[in-house]
């Protein structure tokens, strides 16, 4: 593992890439099903197509936008941009219409670069496909190019939120932050060397398979393995063809791989180490069970974001710690009222703290030490709405990360919900995931998502789940829930053939909210309510629906 130096810092992850190449020249660097580059012709192809950059008039501190996928292209422009002091937008390959011209423009864009000639409206906005780049001459070269000298605010990339809602917000990670962060992986986690091949099915333009597995790669000399998407039936035929000793996830992907049908084979492949985020503690020790997995390294954090936690010790279920201790610990939670949307205040006007095991907001201090730095968005008024101010002393900022966690006595944290998929209902809140447990311990139960609705004449949401799978039993479908404290017990289930996701594995939620048990607007799918009297779930008929609505019928 090379050491972290001002060097390698002020010159950036280009930088990075010169002194592994130095070091490694014959170590693969990356690796797909069809080809292998070694760190010393990434290095020369990389400088052949910074040459080519500076050719086309890109200059420090411009934006291109990549529109490529899972390619060894991707990650040659993206490096030959960052050594010319530019950077790369990375963009979802389906991204079209408004959502791609509001990318482009959010981020500043002087162009694109697309997979072919396409009749993309850019404007005054430059068009490159990738096969007439290639064909002009961006080409290995064994002649060096300067690495840009990087400021501390200098831009590697912008990646895009998720967009589950309004469109997507591009957060800048800066060559800092990728350097720092796949330096804390390596270092704390993964030390991984020049022998390891981390593999990823995640897209390019998603944080976890940029600033954990790129960076670590580089860091390590470990080989950065990929393929174009994610099949949980071939995920491991993956691992073995690439030789992969690592591999990156998250959300449902480790569900669904437990989801495929049992193989001889299962255990036959070389991975001694998964590392990522939203691992479910149902899925955890079976993961590790049936596919031999050794260790499993879950962490927390956000793209744009400067909260970190890394589960070091191995505890199921738990997102970790933070990285520092004492006086460099930026990390709090503490209490939010579900209700208001707001967080309680104490006499002093000041946010108060959360008992061990009680959900709070995980806020993040904001301050000048790197690891406490909040890049924030390009849109600066997203940006200042990620700030909570005078939260522990007069004037002192924080970052919110709009997610609920608790804290066990060990000192461990829990992610509990998402701010917005937390909902109220007798008073109370309602868990998702302790709901979403109960509802995936039924057999035949597929993906399931929980979620409030509002009911006339009644305060707070009635819980309603979106379930997949058939055939699905009424009666142990309640006999699960039936278990659960009463105000968290689904009013409402809604059967569906698949719950719609985003490019990173996330369910879309709000559509789901907005459509509730409204049957005009669930395009078919059987809807079923809670009868205690019968316990079961019962068809949603009309009769149903009036006692709903004239308060006969306790959810």
């Amino acid at each position: 593992m090379v050491s972290l130096s001002p060097a390698a810092l002020l010159r950036g992850v280009g930088g990075l890439l010169t002194r592994r190449a130095r070091r490694d020249p014959d170590v693969p660097a990356l690796r797909t099903r069809e080809r292998e580059m070694t760190y010393g012709a990434l290095d020369r192809a990389v400088n052949g197509a910074a040459r080519g950059w500076s050719r086309r008039g890109v200059k420090a501190g411009q934006v291109v936008a990549l529109r490529l996928g899972n390619r060894v292209e991707t990650i040659v422009h993206e490096l030959a941009l960052a050594r010319v002091g530019a950077a790369a937008a990375l963009l979802d390959p389906k991204l079209s219409g408004p959502a791609l011209q509001h990318a482009l423009a959010v981020c500043g864009a002087v162009g694109l670069v697309g997979l072919e000639e396409d009749s993309v409206e850019l404007g005054s906005r430059s068009y490159w496909s990738l096969p007439a780049l290639t064909a002009e001459g961006l080409r290995i070269s064994d002649a060096a190019v300067p690495n840009h000298w990087c400021r501390a605010e200098t831009v590697f990339c912008y990646l895009f939120t998720s967009g589950t809602t309004g469109l997507p917000k591009a957060a800048p990670v800066r060559h800092r932050r990728f350097l720092s962060a796949g330096y804390a992986f390596q270092s704390l986690a993964l030390r991984l060397g020049p022998g390891d091949t981390l593999f990823t099915p995640l897209p390019f333009h998603h944080a976890s398979a940029q600033v954990i597995g790129l960076s670590s790669a580089l860091w390590s000399g470990a080989t950065f393995a990929f393929v174009s998407n994610f099949s949980a039936r071939r995920y491991w035929d993956d691992a073995r063809a690439l030789k992969a000793t690592a591999g990156l996830y998250i959300g449902e992907i480790c569900r669904y791989l437990l989801a495929t049908p049992p193989r001889e084979d299962d255990r036959q492949h070389t991975v001694h180490t998964l590392v990522g985020n939203g691992l479910q503690a149902d899925v955890w020790t079976r993961l590790q069970a049936r596919f031999g997995v050794a260790k499993i390294v879950e962490f927390y954090g956000a793209t744009e974001g400067n909260a970190v936690l890394i589960n070091r010790n191995g505890k199921p279920g738990s997102c970790g710690r933070p990285l520092f201790v004492g006086p460099f610990d930026n990390l709090r939670l503490v209490r939010y009222d579900v209700d208001s949307g707001s967080h309680p205040r104490d006499p002093r006007g000041r946010l108060i703290p959360t008992a061990p095991g009680e959900p709070g907001e995980l806020i993040a201090r904001i301050g000048r030490v790197p690891g406490q730095r909040f890049d924030g968005y390009a849109d600066a008024e997203a940006t200042e709405a990620k700030i909570l101010r005078d939260v522990l002393r007069p004037g002192d900022r924080w970052f919110r990360t709009g997610d609920l966690l608790r804290q066990d006595e060990d000192g461990d944290f829990f992610f509990v919900d998402r701010i917005g998929d937390t909902f109220r209902w007798k008073g109370e809140n309602v868990s998702t995931d302790e709901v979403t447990a109960a509802l995936r311990a039924v057999a035949d139960v597929g993906d399931v998502a929980v979620y409030g609705v509002e009911i006339a004449g009644h305060e707070g949401r009635a819980g309603m789940a979106a379930v997949t799978g058939t055939p699905l039993d009424p009666v142990a479908l309640y006999a699960a829930v039936a278990e659960l404290p009463s105000h968290a017990r689904p009013a409402f289930i809604r059967q569906r053939s698949a719950l719609d996701r985003t490019a990173t594995h996330k369910i879309e939620r709000a559509r789901l909210r907005e459509e509730g048990f409204d049957e005009t607007r669930c395009g078919g799918d059987a809807l079923w309510v809670r009868d205690d009297a019968q316990g079961r779930y019962v068809p949603l008929t009309p009769a149903f629906r009036a006692r709903i609505a004239d308060g006969t019928l306790r959810l």
